[in-house]
C-alpha cells in the first residue's frame, strides 16, 4: 500500500529542505509545488506545499 504525505512550509528554503529530507528516505513527488494564500483578518502568510508517495 503507497503513503502519500503533504509536505507544508513558510519559506521555499524550508520546502527545500523539507522535501530534500524525505527524497532521501525514498519518498517520490508527486505532482508540482503548490502554492496558497492566507490573507484573511489582516494575515499575509504564504504557504508553500508538495505532495509525496512512498
Amino acid at each position: 500500500m503507497k503513503e502519500y504525505k503533504v509536505i507544508l512550509a513558510s519559506s521555499t528554503l524550508d520546502l527545500e529542505q523539507k522535501v530534500n529530507d524525505h527524497l532521501k528516505m525514498n519518498w517520490q513527488l508527486q505532482g508540482g509545488v503548490s502554492i496558497t494564500y492566507n490573507r484573511g483578518r489582516g494575515s499575509n502568510e504564504i504557504f508553500y506545499v508538495q505532495a509525496i508517495v512512498k
